[in-house]
This record gives structure tokens, sequence and C-alpha cells, in this order.
């Protein structure tokens, strides 16, 4: 995953891997390396106590959609290739 951070207007542009299982069950929390701020990118294990219409708990990607910023979803190959879903 590829973000910006947004910590203080650190604006650090990173790339972090974790396991997919962890990013659809579990929760992931990546570090910014220039300003060490931690962010929360995945959460599934109800730590964000808000819920969807459906009842659901929200997800980080629901509270990105809602503040109208971008999610775009790819997966790497085993080569490193870098492929975006529609």
């Amino acid at each position: 995953m590829t973000f910006t951070c947004t910590h203080n207007d650190c604006g650090h542009r990173s790339t972090h891997e974790f396991a997919k299982k962890s990013y659809e069950k579990g929760v992931v929390i990546v570090q910014c390396p220039e300003c060490k701020a931690r962010h929360l990118i995945a959460d599934h294990l109800g730590w964000f106590k808000e819920v969807t219409d459906g009842g659901k708990l929200k997800t980080v990607e629901d509270l990105v959609r809602e503040k109208g910023e971008k999610v775009t979803k790819g997966r790497v190959n085993m080569d490193g290739d870098i492929e975006y879903a529609p």
C-alpha cells in the first residue's frame, strides 16, 4: 500500500506491505518512516465503534470515503508489478 502521511502536515509518501488476511480479517497499523506517526489502515476487530447503515462495523475505507477521499485497490504480483482493479 502506498499513502501520504497527513499527520501534522508531514506529507511523506511511503509504501508498506502487509498480509491480505490481516487487511481483510484483522488490524493493520503502519508507521510513517519520516515522522514516526502510526496510521490505522484496517480494522476488522472493532476498534472503530461506528456502524454502517447495514449494521456492520465501519472500515477504514468507509471512513476515508466519507471524508471525500479516493480509495484505489490493486494487487502486486510475484514480479512486483502492480495491477489496479477498476
